[in-house]
């Protein structure tokens, strides 16, 4: 509230907040102080440098408390990745209130679901989405065109680009909710998780000390900014200082001519996309010798990992885990042990800084190395609850532990091997069989691409073995080839049941599979 009268008390207490608090919007305003004609964000042909993208902040936080928005009340955006998605988020964050980026994927009556339960005082939209949010109906919620005009609704350019440029301050708590993020539900319905500043600012020791994020980097940032992994890396990069290069969404073929037009060296990915990468018409022509670090999160073969060494060999290679509710801290494999363990179940690695880990079971004791147990964490990086659920937010926060529902097991030497979601093993014919371990099985067939296994009921099994697999070009693969495959490298009961055989896998916007609408087909087309 930057040139407005306050008394005394306010006056010590805004003063006292500024003077040591954790705001994600201040990392924005400290860069730009340093390096204010430096790019922030390179974006379709525009380079927008820090003191601009800082202006654009101030603009959406007087805009907003010119509306009456105050902290704590939220403001929604629906969007593929856009500049102004970064001003909306810091500029929200400068008053307190709460960024709710929603997941364009979702039907209108589940946009207009979202906007209504958080109570979001404004929805943003761009024009590649516009036409969803405008089946939302009536509302009292504010709509404003992130890009072009439409009818009923208002224009960035007209308002929020018209507002103030000097800087808002506002006292806004260390522990006051910025984001508002809805999981991807691969298995479950989406949760609210509620991560605050200090859970944001506690993450960059991670991106600093793990992933060796600095301002020499020209980082790729094409993970969906409604994704808390989208956001990570955004908040990484201009908390340091480095140079952003922004695409709406992941374009395999326009990704890897980025990386060489722009002498990018920083690229976080999901499994899935460095594999589909592997089969782009322009893979063998990109030059990416650029590229100085990169980290997949999720599980990748041996197979293609291997194909990306040989074509890499300049680049540090990290594995990453990581929660929503961590933001979205977890675990990373060290450069310098990852290929010495790809050949390992899942490896991912040591706990970020700073995160403890343990591992436990079901009645929370510690396990021994080699044996299995859930992954619990504590961390100034835990969420602080999910929205409007205190039953399921102590449920996952029981003995002073942060309850991820994955399970892991640690190796002699203390690193961290992925086995499963807890909702992911198969409970087949009385044992548990990881559908991770025998997806590396299936993924090591040549002409396999990508396969994904899950449970579906069974009258005799309980649960049997299935596997939805995606064979790359020309391949001659059988279902009978697999399964010999899979004999040679897992037991009986592991090996699946049944192998369909589909055009494509179905995937959320970073490229995670998502299990649950295989199971649902795959449970309909067997009844």
């Amino acid at each position: 509230m930057h040139g407005q009268f306050l008394e005394d008390g306010a006056q010590d207490a805004l003063l006292g907040n500024l003077l040591r608090r954790f705001n994600v919007a201040d990392a924005l305003h400290r860069s730009a102080l340093r390096y204010p004609s430096r790019p922030a964000i390179a974006f379709e042909g525009d380079m927008i440098s820090y003191q601009l993208l800082d202006a654009w902040a101030n603009q959406v936080a007087h805009w907003l408390q010119n509306q009456g928005v105050h902290g704590g009340d939220v403001i929604a955006a629906l969007s593929l990745n856009h500049p102004r998605l970064a001003a909306l988020w810091m500029g929200a964050a400068r008053i307190g209130a709460v960024y709710c980026p929603i997941n364009p994927m979702l039907s209108p009556l589940d946009i207009a679901a979202t906007v209504q339960r958080v109570q979001a005082r404004a929805l943003f939209a761009d024009d590649a989405l516009w036409a969803s949010a405008e089946q939302m109906g009536p509302s009292e919620t504010m709509r404003v065109s992130l890009e072009s005009r439409h009818p009923g609704w208002m224009s960035w350019d007209q308002t929020v680009a018209q507002s103030a440029t000097d800087y808002v301050e506002a006292l806004v708590a260390s522990d006051a909710v910025s984001t508002l993020l809805f999981t991807s539900g691969t298995e479950s319905a989406p949760k609210g998780v509620m991560n605050t500043h200090a859970n944001w600012y506690a993450t960059l020791l991670s991106m600093f000390a793990d992933l060796d994020m600095d301002r020499r980097q020209k980082v790729m940032l094409a993970l969906p900014l409604f994704h808390v992994a989208g956001l990570y890396i955004l908040l990484g990069t201009l908390s340091t200082g480095a140079v952003g290069y922004l695409m709406r969404r992941i374009v395999p073929g326009e990704l890897l001519q980025a990386i060489d037009q722009h002498q990018l060296t920083w690229l976080c990915l999901p499994a899935t996309v460095f594999i589909g990468l592997l089969s782009q018409p322009n893979f063998d022509s990109a030059s990416l010798q650029s590229l100085n670090r990169c980290v997949v999160f999720q599980y990748i073969p041996s197979t293609p990992l291997n194909e990306w060494k040989a074509r890499l060999p300049q680049v540090d290679w990290s594995t990453y885990w990581g929660q929503s509710e961590l933001t979205p801290l977890g675990a990373s494999m060290p450069p310098e042990e990852f290929w010495t363990r790809t050949g390992e179940a899942d490896p991912i690695g040591l706990a970020h800084l700073p995160v403890e880990l343990r591992l436990v079971d079901s009645d929370d004791n510690e396990v021994l190395p080699g044996q299995p147990g859930e992954i619990v964490v504590r961390s100034p990086a835990v969420m602080s609850g999910y929205f409007e659920d205190p039953v399921r937010t102590a449920e996952t926060f029981r003995n002073g532990w942060h309850h991820t529902g994955d399970i892991a097991y640690k190796d002699s030497e203390g690193f961290v091997h992925f086995v499963d979601r807890k909702k992911g093993i198969i409970k087949c014919g009385g044992e548990n069989v990881s559908s991770q371990k025998v997806e590396e099985a299936i993924a090591s067939v040549p002409g396999v691409a990508e396969v994904a296994v899950f449970g579906v009921p069974d009258p005799y099994w309980i649960e049997a073995v299935v596997a939805a697999v995606v064979l790359g070009p020309h391949a001659n693969v059988s279902a009978d080839n697999i399964k010999e495959a899979c004999k040679s490298r897992l037991a009986r009961f592991e090996v699946p049941k049944t192998i369909y055989f589909v055009g494509a896998l179905p995937k959320n916007p970073t490229g995670k599979i998502l299990k649950r609408e295989l199971i649902n087909l795959f449970n309909t087309a067997s009844s």
